[in-house]
């Protein structure tokens, strides 16, 4: 296998509809079992699901000239878009009362998104990098030191989107940083909102994800 077609195969496995199926399924089973599964299977619809949706009538529309590889200059509208679902899908199980674990991955979905949307027009982002580093930091918060090996996926991610000749290793280091951080942020700003609610099951849950981060 030449390496042109290894880097083509791993880029294709690290897209970000991909990548959300086993990150939501992860999240909800471990922060609910097997309730938790049921919540994540809604969130891949919400987020993988009606992005895919979107895309296919895009690309039928001829909104978009080739899905699989969006220029920058059609790619703004739809990620504007596409945050706007993310963020209504975070509103939606909030209110349904899902776990505190994917309402905050859900949020950072919506934040990472919204801050492609914003520099998408000066920068070539990558968003594979932005999905491998947001899921890496989900899962560590969520599962502590046993979810640190997904940093391990951005070494690779970075290497095939530069021989397929994608992205600069700029345009890599702020997709993996707006990815990242977003998550970050997200999941701090969920802990310190239900910290701040009366002691429940969820606020337990999340004492535990601020306590894995310090070990």
């Amino acid at each position: 296998m030449n390496r042109l077609r290894l880097a083509e195969l791993v880029s294709a496995a690290t897209r970000l509809p991909l990548l959300a199926v086993p990150l939501f399924l992860a999240v909800g089973a471990e922060a609910a079992g097997r309730r938790g599964l049921l919540w994540a299977v809604l969130c891949v619809f919400l987020t993988s699901g009606l992005s895919l949706l979107y895309l296919v009538y895009l690309t039928r529309s001829g909104k978009v000239s080739d899905p699989r590889a969006i220029p920058r200059a059609e790619r703004v509208g739809p990620l504007w878009v596409v945050a706007a679902l993310h963020a209504a899908a975070f509103v939606l199980v909030t209110l349904l009362g899902g776990p505190e674990e994917l309402r905050a991955t859900l949020l950072s979905y919506a934040l990472a998104t919204l801050g492609f949307a914003v520099l998408t027009p000066v920068s070539n982002l990558s968003l594979h990098a932005a999905g491998v580093s947001g899921a890496a930091v989900c899962l560590a918060y969520v599962f502590g030191a046993w979810g640190l090996p997904a940093f391990l996926l951005l070494p690779p991610v970075f290497w095939a989107r530069l021989v397929l000749g994608r992205h600069t290793p700029l345009e890599l280091a702020l997709g993996a940083l707006v990815g990242g951080g977003g998550t970050w942020i997200s999941f701090h700003l969920i802990i310190l909102y239900v910290r701040k609610q009366p002691a429940t099951e969820d606020k337990k849950r999340c004492t535990q994800m601020a306590d894995k981060l310090k070990y």
